[in-house]
Parts: C-alpha cells; sequence; structure tokens
C-alpha cells in the first residue's frame, strides 16, 4: 500500500504553495510535442488532401476498424438497439440525466439567446445557433457516455440542428452505452471513427463526412493538438487536459468524505490531479488515514495511487482566505467548498470550472447528472475560459439599427469623420458625411 504521508505540506505562502503545486501546472509540458505536432499535421494533411481514402485508411490502421467506408456511419436502429440492450436502471439513469441536463440549460435558453441592445441609438447584438456541431467523444479505456450527454443535450437546446458524433471504433465498434447515450441525447448522425483523423474529417469535410462548423469535446494529446491546429477552420470549445480537482475544507468537514472525493478525481487516469487545503493540521492527517484505508478497496487502485503520489496534494493553511488565494491561483476545473458557511465565500472565488459548494455536493454529481455541463476548462485555463454551456454552440452579430435622434445623427456622423481623417482614411470620412442633410459639409471638410 501507498505510503501518503509525503503529501502532506505547510506552505508559509501562496507563492510558496504554488511552487509545491508545480508538477500540476507542469502536466501539460509534453517532452514529446514537437513529433506529436508533426505526426498531427501529417495525418490532418491527408485527410485533407485525400479526403475519405485516408479516414478510412487511418481508422484501420489506428482504431482497428474493420469495415467498409459505408460502415463507418452507425444505423440509427443500431443505436436504438444498444440503448435497448442496457439494464434498465442504467436506462433510466441515463434519461434522468438527459432530462436534468436539458431542464437546467433550458432555464437559460430565453436569456442567452435574447441578445441585447444598449442606449443611445438602436445597436444591440443578434444571438443566433450554430448550423453543424461535431461531437468528439473518446473511446477504449476513456469511454464516457456522460460526455455524449454533455454535450449533444446542450448543443440540442442551443438549437443546433446537425450535430454529429465521431468516436473511435475497434474491431467491437462503438461501446454500446456510447452508442446508447447518442440515441438518448437524439443524435441520428455518428461515425465509427475518431482520433486526429476523425478531427480533420469534421474540420475540412470528406464524401463521408461532412464539415461542421464548432468541434467539442474531450481526447487524448493528439485530439488535442488536432483540435489546436484546424482552430481557424473551424471553432473549437477547448485544448482539455489532464481532470482535477482542488478542495477548501475547515473543521466541519468529514475526513471520510474528502478522501472519497479526491480517490473519485485519482481514479480518472494517473495524470489527474486531486488537491486538499485544510485549515486543521488533524483533519489533514485523518484524511491521509482514510485515503490509505479507502484506496485498498478501489477497483482502480494502482491508477488512483500514481495519481495521488505524482499529482495528489493536502496543503495546511491557517485560514479559508488563504485557501481561497491559492485555489484561485491553481484556477481548477472543480472546486469543493467543505466549509461551516460556504455560501459565505462564494463571492471570493474567481477561478474555477465549477464549483460545489458545500459538503453534501459531491464533485461526482456534475460529472453524471446535476445539470450543468461537465466539460470545463483545465490546466489553469479556468482564469480566461468558461464551461460548456449554451453560448458554446450560438454566435453573436454585433447589429446597428438606427438613430435616436437626428441630434445623435449628427454627433455620430461628425465623430466618425473626424475619427476617420485622423487615420487618413478620407473615404470614411466621406461616407458619414454623406448622412448628413447638410451635404455640403463632405466638400468644406466639416
Amino acid at each position: 500500500m501507498a505510503d501518503l504521508s509525503s503529501r502532506l505540506f505547510t506552505p508559509g505562502t501562496a507563492e510558496e504553495a504554488r511552487s509545491i503545486l508545480s508538477p500540476i501546472f507542469l502536466r501539460g509540458q509534453d517532452v514529446e510535442g514537437e513529433s506529436v505536432r508533426a505526426r498531427v499535421r501529417s495525418i490532418l494533411d491527408d485527410v485533407r488532401r485525400d479526403g475519405d481514402t485516408a479516414l478510412l485508411r487511418y481508422a484501420r490502421d489506428l482504431d482497428g476498424f474493420r469495415g467498409e467506408l459505408p460502415d463507418l456511419k452507425v444505423a440509427a436502429r443500431q443505436m436504438e438497439d444498444a440503448f435497448g440492450t442496457l439494464d434498465p436502471e442504467v436506462r433510466n439513469a441515463l434519461v434522468f440525466a438527459k432530462n436534468r441536463i436539458e431542464e437546467f440549460h433550458e432555464t437559460l435558453r430565453e436569456n442567452v439567446l435574447a441578445g441585447g441592445s444598449s442606449s443611445p441609438g438602436r445597436a444591440g447584438i443578434l444571438v443566433r445557433p450554430l448550423r453543424r456541431v461535431g461531437i468528439y467523444v473518446p473511446g477504449g479505456t476513456a469511454a464516457y457516455p456522460s460526455t455524449v450527454l454533455m454535450t449533444a443535450v446542450v448543443a440540442k437546446v442551443a438549437g443546433v440542428r446537425e450535430i454529429v458524433g465521431v468516436s473511435p471504433a475497434g474491431p467491437a465498434g462503438i461501446p454500446e452505452a456510447i452508442l446508447a447515450a447518442f440515441h438518448v441525447s437524439g443524435v441520428r448522425e455518428v461515425y465509427q471513427v475518431g482520433g486526429v483523423q476523425s478531427i480533420g474529417a469534421m474540420a475540412y469535410g470528406t464524401g463521408t463526412i461532412s464539415r461542421v462548423d464548432k468541434i467539442v469535446g474531450p481526447g487524448n494529446r493528439y485530439v488535442a493538438e488536432a483540435k489546436r491546429q484546424v482552430f481557424g477552420e473551424v471553432d473549437i470549445d477547448m485544448i482539455a487536459g489532464p481532470t482535477e480537482v482542488l478542495i477548501v475544507a475547515d473543521r466541519s468537514a468529514r475526513a471520510d468524505w474528502l478522501a472519497a472525493d479526491m480517490l473519485a478525481q485519482a481514479e480518472h487516469d494517473a495524470q489527474a490531479s486531486a488537491v486538499l487545503i485544510v485549515t486543521e493540521p488533524g483533519l489533514g492527517r485523518a484524511v491521509i488515514e482514510e485515503l490509505e484505508r479507502q484506496v485498498a478497496e478501489l477497483p482502480r487502485r494502482k491508477i488512483a495511487e500514481e495519481s495521488l503520489l505524482r499529482f495528489g496534494f493536502i496543503l495546511v493553511v491557517p485560514s479559508v482566505e488563504k485557501a481561497i488565494e491559492i485555489s484561485d491561483l491553481v484556477a481548477p476545473e472543480h472546486l469543493e467548498l467543505h466549509l461551516e458557511d460556504p455560501q459565505k465565500w462564494l463571492g471570493d472565488v474567481r477561478n474555477a470550472g465549477a464549483v460545489f459548494v458545500g459538503s453534501d455536493m459531491a464533485e461526482a454529481f456534475g460529472d453524471y447528472c446535476f445539470g450543468p455541463s461537465h466539460v470545463l476548462p483545465t490546466n489553469g485555463s479556468a482564469r480566461f475560459s468558461s464551461p460548456v454551456s449554451i453560448e458554446t454552440f450560438t454566435k453573436r452579430t454585433s447589429l446597428l439599427a438606427g438613430f435616436s435622434s437626428s441630434r445623435e445623427r449628427k454627433d455620430v456622423v461628425l465623430a466618425t469623420a473626424a475619427l476617420a481623417r485622423l487615420e487618413g482614411l478620407e473615404g470614411h470620412a466621406r461616407s458619414a458625411l454623406a448622412r448628413l442633410e447638410e451635404r455640403g459639409r463632405i466638400s468644406s471638410g466639416a
């Protein structure tokens, strides 16, 4: 059994805490980065140039797909049948989660799609859903039907008309749970192809897969790099990294729950990060005892132990204020507040993908069925980016619709002309001045 006592630290300052946590910030650094970028670029170039020929070749070589080109598309009946083969409890859970995700985002939809207006004048924003969106769902050991729900259902609510799903398929095809999730989400266009080749197909289009406007969903480092390289041809949601949780706890917290929540994150993969910041040294030691007890009974024990020994930390700090300060430096994907009065501290949180308020709110609830999407910014990007939501699947167009008075018209015309001439753009100035009733201003230079 792993000795986790070495993961307990008492930093003196927030910057010292950041230094202790530096392995987390370095996870995204790939020593083989250039080789990954070159390999991704080569595959994308092949798909762009050769279309379906390259798509099928890579699906066979890299995914282990055994069919022919027409077999890449999954029949709607196959997805329905996959749903029917699941245990009734699982079917009910998928539908329950889908309904909660849908309900949560429906409550946001009216405000998001309403756009906005401003004064003076009549200006505003037109908000429209994207026409066609691609959803990438990992396969293999990281096959998560919940990711289908957390992306496709939100896109549906946003009003996206065409949703295409892709997921790598080995000899056995896409796992039935993922096909069932596509069925529950109402997605009818699904292809048995993954990896860089599927990102290229959605970005550039092939004879089999038509190009999309945006690609969302997590993947391995090759998929992440492919999304980075096709950005500009299409939009993307984010560059997702390993998952992470940061928990802030005071003396009111339960050591067994804290340990359970850390292990829930650590079992994802060896790159996952679980950080606990406590205000009581005794609580930190109690959590270590619970971690060592609980991990011994975990089916994915080896993965969880490796994650904790590399990227798991327990920090002891003098106050909740200091804990929140450290959390904002980390900008975690998930932030849990196991505090006596968690609402009191919510206003101090600036950087987090999702906040779980109170010890009752396990991060696992957010992974599956609480409502908001679990596709969240990672690797500190919560400092500047947001979770997948209705806004992810819409675009905004600025609206300039008229003047509220003749005085406003004159003021705008004259200011425009002055600024245009300042930049040496006389044509702009004359275009604006043409809107004045006093046409002579064009020639006079007023």
